[in-house]
């Protein structure tokens, strides 16, 4: 007999994926359906209203098999056209990513860019579209995941909305954790992915759509197959999607969704989600360590190593013990460590994680001694 390839043995505490709940593992396993026929259309139809009533909207969702950069360049390739002007409001990697999204499909970039660490100021962005009347679109993270911080969609909304420009959001990672009201603060386009808060395996990413948004794809003169927006809209009408989609994690998302609006909805998981985050915080200051973004997101906690301690070999020694946690990326590599605490986290483990956490920094503390 074939023995398949064997995994390591750890928790995941990363900022995604995520630890997957054994009940919506199970659902993977069940028997596929054809994506052409009326079972799927249920299914479908399913998993779209559960995610409007997590993302708080009344707008178009649809559901796409990929990563939630699949989702960004989605956004991108059929919102901004060649020489279309748009304003990216970075304050991480996936800043900087739509940043390189919008330069790949022609359009004409300003960057409003912050120190790792820090969000990026409301006012700011207000300035800059005052002073440049030409820009279509804004691009922003809720959750930059590489940092810990999060920023002020709602004032971000208020403004765009005033100004008569497109807000587009990446709330891969901060959907479910972080509080994000699509209609009611004004963001036109919302991004999102299964791996992260939502607690399904990676393969599904979504994006909803408002009536404005709707205008710009039409007027818009950028180029997508696979990511053609229009098309998804035509296929949904038939509740189908137009290529093969990740059926089998449909399934597993429904039961997620399900389960949110089952437990009193989007705002209690907020509210858990922020516990969370304050029970980690507390256990993170206990050990004299500080924590790195100004302004953090309730999906992960991001800590600052302290002077001498390499936080690469931190996670590597958590790793060992059963716990895997993040290391930083690109200037932040081995500044910091990220810890991951999005989607149905006990609190029983997380005690113990904290626990293999404490040791690696007091062992690495030592051994710089």
């Amino acid at each position: 007999m074939t023995k398949p390839t064997a995994r390591p043995k750890y928790q995941l505490f990363t900022p995604g994926p995520v630890q997957v709940p054994r009940d919506i593992r199970s659902q993977l396993a069940g028997d596929l359906v054809y994506h052409r026929e009326a079972a799927f259309g249920k299914i479908y139809a399913s998993v779209r209203s559960g995610l409007k009533r997590v993302m708080l909207t009344k707008g178009d969702v649809f559901l796409l098999t990929s990563s939630g950069t699949g989702a960004m360049e989605a956004a991108v390739s059929n919102l901004v056209g060649p020489g279309d002007k748009v304003l990216v409001a970075v304050s991480g990697k996936f800043g900087e990513r739509w940043r390189e999204l919008c330069i790949r499909f022609g359009g004409y970039v300003d960057s409003l860019t912050r120190p790792y660490g820090e969000s990026v100021p409301p006012m700011e962005v207000e300035r800059h579209l005052r002073a440049t009347d030409t820009i279509k679109c804004v691009f922003t993270t809720l959750t930059e995941t590489s940092t810990g911080a999060l920023n002020d969609i709602r004032s971000f909304g208020e403004i765009c909305r005033r100004l008569n420009r497109i807000l587009v959001v990446d709330a891969v990672a901060g959907l479910g954790a972080d509080e994000m009201r699509t209609d009611a603060w004004k963001v036109d386009v919302v991004i999102g992915g299964s791996q992260k808060a939502l607690a399904v395996p990676p393969g599904l990413a979504f994006i909803a759509l408002g009536p404005r948004a709707w205008d710009q794809v039409e007027s818009a003169k950028g180029t997508c197959f696979y990511f053609d927006l229009k098309s998804y809209r035509r296929f949904a009408e038939k509740g189908q999607t137009p290529w093969t989609p990740a059926i089998s994690l449909m399934y597993g998302l429904d039961l997620a969704l399900r389960r949110i609006v089952k437990s009193g909805g989007v705002s209690s998981y907020w509210s858990m989600h922020r516990r969370m985050a304050q029970f980690v915080r507390s256990g993170v200051k206990r050990m004299g360590l500080e924590l790195f973004p100004e302004n953090p997101s309730n999906a992960l906690t991001v800590v600052n190593m302290p002077k001498g301690v390499d936080g690469a070999r931190v996670v590597d020694r958590c790793k060992k013990e059963g716990f895997l946690f993040a290391n930083g990326q690109a200037n932040l590599r081995s500044k910091i460590v990220r810890i991951g605490h999005m989607g149905p986290v006990k609190k029983s483990h997380m005690v113990k994680a904290l626990a293999s956490f404490r040791r690696a920094i007091k062992a690495e503390a030592g051994r710089r001694r």
